[in-house]
């Protein structure tokens, strides 16, 4: 069957191409404080856009009805097409996704919580409710479960969870494990290679949930929540009206439920991933932050955000009390690391024992130590450069991962620790190392001043300087490319830049690498004056189709 990458053959009336609204909406609705602390602590809001009316879901749902019986009839004749079909193309597929993706409600919370210049990300899927279930998981930090860098509590990813139809319990609702976002488990392996994705519990079987039994089922579940040492936490099942969107933190931990047996309907959920491009400009101080019930083990994450979102990463925070040193190395599950990781960094600004317990542990022997300090020098900032400098030169492999991402979260912009980064970026032999290396270098190009020369990013994009190194999702593609890729979206491009990624990024395999070009290209030409050049460039970008890629030969 040939691809008609329009879906105009055969395609309902109701989604005529190109009518939908072009251009950023013009009224943003912006989260209220109330909504936008809840974000930060519970990981999810969930929004009602009043724009979108029911018209406009019954739309999307039969969208998602054609587009997964298209699917099924070309998997029966042995066509690979999941990713040409259901993921990755929705925008050409469905024009009426625009609608969603601009509306006002949508922007504006968008906006409250990657702030101004956000970008879409290339990659989305529709999914359709199953007979199986997911166990819980945070998504992969790049497509398809791969491993590009550590994950980071500031909000530079985000999550778009949209439902056409109402999400019941017997329709298979999503469940998430709300203030989950700021943990994550351990994914490195003791061969210096590393688990993809994040499952809560690596080592569950893919058929141990599949058993008949669902309260046996449910006890599975709540073995693996149960695993993670956080007393406490909730599952919470999201039923929800039709046209619900859930904006979540990418880092959220959550997983997709099985129908009830007796569900004769369909459920739909289209999913869409955004990326922060810009840090908050600094203010003298920011607002007082709600008080929404109890915090935990959350305040302090919950507290610097908001206050870095508003400007104000440099208020003091209130230390609980001291031995924060004994407790970390003592501390057993992850909210009790990161607790006291935050109280670490706020202390290790001025204090030198804490900063020395900083660096002990940014090399530390177990990677969950490893993992807490990255934030802990988030917090820190330029009092860490040191003991960030050291671990870049560590002739361990997980420490240089980690001190690479340490300096990313610290905003360490110096010339000296830039061009630590570039130089593991260019020359370091293990692919986590480099990506984090790239990942960091566009954290640090948002610091104002900065000097990321975007030309020598440009460089590490050949196929020649970085090779396929994945072939997860069933195409060939690199992990540090892609982040690569992340790095430019957030440094100054001049016109010479432009050209060079035109040329080196529209013509990468790697459909990723490729979208991320494509993304920021469009914002630079938006930006031009001729009145015709913004519709017609987000029209082309809109309708662009992805082609099937070619397979992974390691």
């Amino acid at each position: 069957m040939a691809v008609d990458p329009l879906f105009e053959r055969g395609f309902p009336s109701r989604f005529p191409l190109g009518t939908q609204g072009i251009g950023a909406p013009s009224l943003p609705k912006a989260l209220g404080d109330d909504q936008l602390v809840r974000y930060l602590r519970d990981g999810f809001v969930v929004l009602q856009p009043k724009e979108l009316d029911a018209d406009f879901h019954a739309a999307m749902f039969d969208a998602g009805c054609h587009a997964w019986d298209e699917a099924r009839a070309r998997a029966l004749a042995g066509e690979p097409v999941h990713l040409q079909v259901v993921g990755d193309n929705l925008r050409a597929r469905i024009p009426l996704v625009e609608r969603l993706l601009e509306s006002p409600t949508v922007h504006g919370a968008l906006t409250s919580v990657l702030g101004e210049g956000f970008l879409l990300h290339p990659h989305h899927f529709v999914h359709e409710a199953t007979t199986t279930d997911q166990s819980f998981h945070q998504d992969g930090n790049l497509p398809w479960n791969d491993r590009g860098h550590y994950r980071t509590h500031r909000p530079n990813w985000a999550m778009l969870f949209y439902y056409p139809q109402p999400a019941t319990l017997a329709s298979g609702p999503t469940e998430v494990l709300p203030g989950t976002q700021y943990w994550t488990t351990d994914f490195e392996k003791p061969d210096g290679t590393w688990h993809r994705g994040d499952a809560v519990d690596k080592n569950l079987p893919r058929d141990a949930l599949g058993q008949d039994d669902l309260a046996a089922r449910d006890r599975r579940l709540q073995a693996v929540v149960d695993s993670l040492g956080v007393p406490g936490l909730k599952r919470q099942r999201l039923e929800l009206p039709a046209g619900s969107v859930v904006l979540a933190n990418y880092d959220l931990m959550h997983r997709g439920s099985r129908a009830a047996p007796d569900f004769d309907g369909r459920r739909f959920m289209y999913k869409f991933y955004y990326l922060r491009t810009r840090d908050p400009k600094p203010a003298p101080g920011a607002a007082p932050m709600p008080l929404l019930g109890e915090y935990g083990a959350l305040r302090g994450p919950v507290e610097f955000i908001w206050r870095w979102l508003h400007g104000d990463a440099n208020g003091q925070q209130e230390i609980a009390d001291t031995g924060q040193a004994a407790g970390f190395a003592a501390a057993k599950a992850e909210d009790e690391r990161i607790r006291l990781a935050y109280e670490i960094g706020w202390l290790a600004r001025d204090d030198q024992d804490a900063l020395d317990c900083l660096g002990r542990h940014l090399a530390g022997e177990h990677e969950a130590q490893r993992r807490a300090m990255i934030y802990a020098a988030g917090i820190a900032g330029s009092a860490s450069k040191d003991v960030v400098a050291s671990a870049m030169a560590s002739a361990d492999a997980p420490v240089r991962r980690a001190g690479a991402a340490a300096a990313g979260e610290a905003r360490l912009a110096d010339a000296e620790t830039v061009e630590t980064l570039f130089r593991l970026l260019e020359t370091d032999t293990d692919d986590l190392v480099r990506s984090n290396a790239a990942y960091a270098l566009g954290n640090v190009a948002r610091v104002a001043g900065a000097q990321v020369p975007a030309s020598r990013l440009l460089k590490r994009l050949a196929l020649a300087a970085e090779p396929d190194n994945t072939g997860n999702g069933g195409m060939a593609r690199s992990t540090v490319r892609v982040n690569v890729m992340y790095a430019l979206c957030n440094a100054t491009l001049g016109d010479g830049d432009l050209a060079a990624l035109a040329k080196v990024g529209l013509t990468d395999h790697d459909r990723y690498v490729r979208g991320l070009a494509v993304a920021l290209l469009e914002r630079h030409a938006l930006a031009g004056s001729d009145p015709w050049l913004a519709p017609f460039v987000k029209h082309l970008v809109s309708a662009r189709y992805n082609e099937p890629a070619p397979a992974f030969a390691p």
